[in-house]
């Protein structure tokens, strides 16, 4: 039986510009071509046959001509590996595409419009692929593929498509495809791309199909690790995993600073969270690795963070005394030395004792009260979602009358 050993990736975002970081965005712009570079490395360390980029290996579809160059050089040095790429809807192929160039390697193929395929008989491998020709695709490029229940051979069927996972019956702008599709498509494996969150391996029918997710987070909307998916497609089967191989990751932890008293302490308490937090991982690891050593089963050990390496954003609670004038400007200043990047968001609230204050006659009291009756309307009715906005809203207020908000 065939067995294809792959590697699927997308949305990359090569050239990407991450302004929300300041000065730091030009490195992780260098880093993120790196992280391609990596990837093409364990294409030749792991001897894979079948490098699948699902869509967005750019950041746009007019790229400087130096970055585009770079990409073309790296895959050359991987000639036994099969590279496709099904452009996305921030690289489509327009009229200039610098995926219309004539000096991509002979490795390389790229689907610039309609589901398509390529045999390559030696691998018992048929290669379906669709490109995105412009930043919308309404209907879905997949529906094509019913085309291949006229193939009745033992050849291996892998797509690689960019496109929007929809319920049945809505619509996407981003190439719609359903669950429908994906079963009725014939396909043993359809490597998706455009959802930046990873999936699981899933299954419909007996098409196995999977977003491999971004492979830099670009964002705190991106968090956790991220990387690509390896492992072997055979007829029907299917061993696939995901690897992670960012090379920095976005974080975000709330840490309580109740009872601080000065934004040097607040800083403190801020980084022995983060310490803890990679602490807390590394006991993770060790426990994991207990349990590999007594099972048969392989079992992903998830390596200690380093955390200075990584992008944190730390959002502050906990209750405060009204008289300290919280900082967060001057928390990050201190801690910037100490991890890559980091922001702080504040969520506190002032110290105060309730009771007193709701039986104020002042504006304050009479917000106080008023809030507090929200509050707790919405607890006796179970909703606790309104109750919590409004107890945001209540330390907000209060907040306001205090001090700045910051």
């Amino acid at each position: 039986m065939c067995k294809i050993k792959l590697l699927h990736c997308a949305d990359i975002h090569i050239g990407a510009e991450l302004s929300y970081i300041g000065n730091k965005s030009k490195q992780r712009r260098e880093e993120i071509l790196m992280t391609f570079d990596k990837i093409v490395s364990i294409c030749g360390e792991e001897n894979i046959q079948l490098l699948l980029i699902a869509g967005d290996l750019f950041q746009s579809s007019n790229m400087d001509k130096d970055i585009v160059s770079s990409v073309k050089k790296s895959l050359k040095k991987i000639p036994n590996t099969i590279v496709a790429i099904a452009p996305g809807n921030h690289d489509y192929i327009s009229i200039d595409s610098f995926y219309l160039d004539e000096d991509w390697p002979e490795n390389v193929h790229i689907f610039k419009s309609e589901l398509e395929f390529i045999e390559f008989k030696e691998l018992g491998l048929r290669l379906w692929g669709a490109g995105f020709t412009s930043s919308y695709i309404t209907s879905s490029m997949l529906s094509s593929a019913e085309s291949i229940n006229n193939f009745q051979d033992n050849m291996v069927n892998i797509c690689i498509i960019h496109g929007d996972l929809i319920s049945e019956n809505q619509t996407s702008n981003y190439n719609p495809i359903s669950v429908s599709q994906l079963k009725s498509s014939g396909m043993d494996y359809v490597a998706l791309g455009h959802i930046h969150k990873r999936t699981e391996i899933l299954k419909a029918g007996n098409t196995y199909y999977a977003y491999s997710g971004c492979c830099e987070g670009e964002g705190f909307d991106e968090l956790g690790e991220k990387g690509v998916i390896m492992g072997t497609v055979m007829k029907t089967m299917c061993s696939l995993e995901f690897c992670p191989i960012c090379k920095r990751m976005n974080l975000e932890l709330r840490v309580d600073i109740s009872g601080t008293n000065t934004n040097n302490e607040a800083a403190e308490i801020v980084l022995n969270a983060i310490k803890n937090y990679e602490k807390s991982l590394h006991t993770k690891s060790e426990m994991l690795k207990q349990v590999q050593q007594t099972s048969s089963e392989s079992i992903p050990v998830i390596e200690p963070l380093q955390y200075s390496k990584h992008l944190y954003k730390i959002i502050l609670e906990g209750a405060l005394d009204a008289n300290f004038k919280l900082d967060c400007q001057a928390i990050a200043a201190r801690l910037e030395s100490e991890v890559f990047f980091i922001k702080i968001n504040d969520e506190t609230h002032i110290e105060i004792d309730m009771d007193s204050l709701t039986k104020e006659s002042s504006l304050k009291g009479i917000f106080a009260r008023k809030m507090m009756d929200k509050i707790n309307k919405s607890i006796n009715i179970g909703n606790n979602t309104d109750a919590n906005k409004y107890r945001k809203a209540l330390y907000i207020g209060l907040k306001a009358f205090e001090r700045d908000i910051i």
